[in-house]
């Protein structure tokens, strides 16, 4: 018997992946500017090689930096 390969995730450039945010981060949030900033740090944090193109109902779009 052969063991199985990892998969590997394919991330092509210029495709847009959707991120899902935690709720809490909404209602932490005072200002918008805030909820940005933690959105930001969160994908920084938890998805790093991506950036944040734009936040649009609980989920940041992002794209692979390269």
């Amino acid at each position: 018997m052969s063991k199985k390969k990892p998969v590997e995730k394919a991330y092509r450039p210029g495709l847009e992946y959707e991120v899902a945010i935690p709720h809490c981060y909404k209602w932490m949030a005072r200002t918008k500017q805030e909820y940005i900033g933690y959105v930001m740090g969160y994908v920084r944090a938890s998805h790093p090689g991506f950036r944040v193109v734009r936040i649009e109902k609980g989920k940041a779009i992002c794209i692979k930096e390269e």
